[in-house]
């Protein structure tokens, strides 16, 4: 029988732990995915002898780890925070890893390689997310959960829950673009490196070398022409997730889209088009690490 979306619900656990809380006792680490894709691949080369055929039940060499990656596409729910954990500010949780659980397969040693936030009027609030997994369940096969999309508090995904474009707040936007914005998008980097002991194939771990931010911002009008370094902030401009209630505890997502005072605009644009009104759009950028 094939697996379907409510057979395959998706979990992010605390960091630095092996397994996930399913909802039954304790946090719930169930986020309201929209869509998820896994990718195995193994580094091969063709094995060749000179003066030898090639054996058919030998014919590659494998001289690398096994590359495990997770891109997760998710909604932002009221009560659904704690799956988002990892996205955390400290720089203790910025080095952890995260264990991943897709229907009943459980992916350990999972890192965010970088993350994306898209905000557009009347529009659902997205997080885009990618992960290198240092330990996927290997040799097991694609298994669904039947019974937790239903028996788990929270779940089903709820209307008026989610967070929209439109009832989100903006903070300081005047600084670098109008009073109108169209459109926010949001980007974080991690610069990770894989750590290989003596004696092991695949990473025991990998460090966190640095992680870049990146706002960019559509609008109707810009605060000042940059020059050619850029634009110094001197208060911070960010965007709050808020349900239509305007009272969404965000948890784990407090205070994301944020660029910190001193962060720099880097990059500018605007143009016109006959009938319309001017659009303008700016890049803010930080370093976090």
């Amino acid at each position: 029988m094939s697996l379907i979306y409510s057979n395959t619900p998706i979990y992010i656990g605390q960091p630095n732990t092996s397994d996930v809380n399913t909802g039954f006792t304790g946090a719930i680490d169930y986020i309201p995915a929209l869509s998820s894709d896994i990718s195995l691949q193994t580094s091969y080369n063709p094995k060749r002898n000179l003066g030898d055929d090639v054996v058919t039940s030998d014919q590659f060499t494998f001289d690398a780890a096994l590359a495990s990656t997770i891109s997760i596409e998710s909604l932002i729910q009221e009560g659904l925070s704690e799956g988002f954990r990892y996205l955390s500010g400290t720089t203790s949780v910025q080095e952890a890893f995260v264990p991943i659980k897709i229907g009943e397969n459980l992916y350990q040693k999972c890192y965010p390689t970088d993350i994306s936030i898209s905000v557009e009027p009347f529009v659902p609030v997205k997080i885009r997310a990618n992960f290198v997994c240092l330990d996927p369940p290997v040799g097991t096969n694609i298994s669904g959960d039947s019974k937790t999309i239903y028996e788990t508090s929270g779940i089903p995904i709820s209307g008026d829950s989610i967070v929209y474009g439109h009832t989100c707040s903006v903070t300081n936007m005047a600084e670098a673009v109008g009073s109108v914005q169209s459109r926010v998008s949001f980007t974080r980097s991690y610069n990770r490196s894989p750590v290989y002991n003596l004696g092991s194939i695949n990473a025991s771990s990998m460090l966190l070398d640095g992680i870049e931010e990146e706002l960019s911002i559509t609008s109707t009008g810009l605060g000042s022409l940059i020059d050619l370094s850029g634009q110094l902030l001197a208060g911070s401009i960010g965007v709050s997730l808020e349900n239509t209630e305007e009272s969404f505890d965000n948890g784990a997502l407090y205070q994301i889209m944020t660029m910190a005072a001193g962060s720099r605009v880097i990059n500018q644009g605007y143009g016109v088009v006959g009938g319309e009104t001017v659009k303008t759009s700016v890049t803010l950028n930080q370093i976090k690490l």
